[in-house]
């Protein structure tokens, strides 16, 4: 009996033992972790994405407000023109016109839309490169639009989902009055100093 009592009390000890070591293994991993994720995430957030003109097709798809399933009970169709020049980090200057089509009394603004976007490579920035300013080039994109509220730092924010139809990458827009900012795929806005922003014309 007292030899199955110190067994039993040597193996507690033995589990006691281990169970601290794995204790003072395991925050050092999790610091690790944390400092990592902290170190990217807040400080310096993904830019936003901005689509590669050698996905874009040359001819313009079929007229996205026709394609819009229209509710004769939701009232007329809404349209809405957003334009600006966003700059990528490589000094690409990307001119877009997007156009958003919904009915008024469609209370989650969903729809369709297009999205025009002209690329031009400034003279400056080919030449700092090493190579020859390109002629500006088009990419048009269609799809769905959706809403979606909140993001990690605003509760309350209304995000424009599009979905291209050619199963391109989703692009974010956050709404800020009369303004959209194009957003990353965590629904952050981009830490550097570029605009990003597209001002409503119509």
């Amino acid at each position: 009996m007292k030899k199955y009592f110190i067994a039993v009390a040597a193996m507690a000890f033995l589990a006691a033992c281990s169970g601290k070591q794995a204790q003072k293994e395991v925050p050092v991993e999790v610091e690790e972790e944390e400092f990592a994720i902290m170190s990217a995430a807040p400080d310096a957030p993904s830019l936003p994405l901005i689509h590669s003109v050698k996905a874009a097709k040359s001819t313009k798809p079929v007229n996205m407000r026709d394609s819009l399933k229209v509710d004769p009970k939701k009232g007329p169709v809404i349209q809405k023109k957003y334009k600006g020049t966003v700059t990528s980090p490589d000094s690409v200057l990307v001119d877009y016109d997007l156009t958003l089509y919904y009915q008024q009394d469609n209370a989650d603004e969903e729809g369709v839309f297009e999205l025009d976007a002209l690329y031009t490579v400034p003279e400056t920035a080919a030449s700092n490169a090493g190579t020859a300013s390109k002629t500006p080039q088009k990419a048009i994109t269609t799809g769905k639009q959706k809403v979606k509220r909140g993001t990690p730092n605003d509760a309350s924010a209304v995000i424009y989902e599009l979905i291209p139809n050619d199963g391109e990458p989703v692009i974010y827009f956050q709404v800020e009055g009369d303004n959209l900012t194009l957003m990353n795929e965590a629904l952050q806005k981009a830490a550097a100093d570029l605009n990003y922003t597209l001002k409503l014309v119509q």
